[in-house]
């Protein structure tokens, strides 16, 4: 692992966006990464991560979150010119967005969920995923068998839309514009509002990555683990989520996905992480199954090396506590 960065490290801001630049985040950890490339015509730096379990993913994220990393003081600069381009760019595509809920599409998209929900639990049967009286979901084919949700998806042409939505969001939903092109579509299908900035990267919404191939994706997703667990005669699961923060306790931000945990232990292992932040909670809720969009169950990803038995929800914003 690369050495610490000296104590009279610089914020970056734009000073550090020549590639070769070696960063640390300013995370606990102080992850240490290096400066791949940088688009001028996003306002996108990538960085290569350089320790620890993600060692090696690469991460994108807007210039203007600069701020967020650490640089040596002597870090080479960019030519002036290319800093007012990325200012330019920055002005330009640093611009809100507010996306609310669509109650006529949500109604579709829940008539559609309906009928594809049925159509998963037949498929489920029909290819030997028959939850035995005293199944569980850690021993339901449908989630042991690693090629039942691929199988699945291949079925409704999204498999490569998942191998590349789930690695990328168990090593940083922050980072790129993949997840935010899904919560542009999740705001299409009016399952939940959508609150941030515009995409940057026009390319995440071309091709098979097109918003209706996005959202087959999410409602073939949705549907697979509501037709799983109705096997298993489950409508809620008992999810934590441990939150902390020098700052005064909120409800979660929309960010399209809520993360929580089928783990207590998990929890309470995030909530030593906390101990030194002025607030910290170990949240327990009753969740229902109808929000489960990912979880560690179907989701190999999500397993080993992370282990943190993870679920992700779909935001509700008038669900509490998360």
């Amino acid at each position: 692992m690369p050495s610490a960065p000296p104590s009279d490290a610089s914020v970056a801001h734009l000073a550090m966006l020549r590639p070769g630049t070696p960063l640390w985040m300013r995370d606990p950890r102080r992850t240490p990464v290096r400066l791949i490339s940088v688009r001028p015509d996003i306002a996108s730096f990538t960085v290569e991560v350089r320790a620890f379990e993600d060692t090696g993913a690469r991460w994108s994220f807007p210039v203007w979150q600069a701020e967020k990393f650490l640089c040596a003081p002597t870090s080479p600069k960019l030519p002036q010119a290319q800093i007012n381009e990325l200012e330019a760019a920055c002005a330009r595509l640093n611009q809100p967005l507010h996306i609310p809920i669509d109650t006529a599409k949500r109604a579709t998209t829940e008539i559609r969920l309906q009928r594809l929900t049925a159509e998963a639990s037949d498929w489920l049967s029909a290819n030997g995923h028959l939850a035995a009286p005293i199944a569980t979901p850690e021993n339901f084919s449908a989630f042991t068998n690693p090629k039942a949700l691929s199988n699945w998806l291949r079925h409704h042409n999204v498999l490569s839309l998942e191998q590349d939505i789930a690695p990328r969001y168990v090593s940083n939903p922050h980072a790129g514009e993949t997840i935010k092109a899904h919560r542009l579509a999740l705001a299409e299908l009016g399952l939940c509002p959508y609150e941030g900035r515009i995409l940057r990267d026009v390319e995440e919404l071309s091709g098979d990555k097109a918003l209706p191939h996005r959202m087959r994706h999410i409602l073939a997703r949705l549907a697979f683990l509501r037709a799983a667990f109705s096997h298993l005669g489950t409508s809620q699961v008992l999810l934590y989520r441990t939150i902390y923060s020098d700052s005064p306790l909120t409800a979660p931000r929309n960010t399209g996905f809520v993360s929580a945990t089928f783990s207590l232990a998990v929890a309470e292992r995030f909530l030593k992480d906390g101990i030194t932040k002025a607030h910290s909670a170990l949240l327990t809720q009753h969740v229902p199954v109808t929000r489960l969009f990912m979880t560690h169950l179907e989701t190999p990803q999500m397993r080993a090396p992370y282990a943190e038995a993870e679920a992700l929800l779909l935001f509700d914003p008038n669900a509490s506590p998360f």
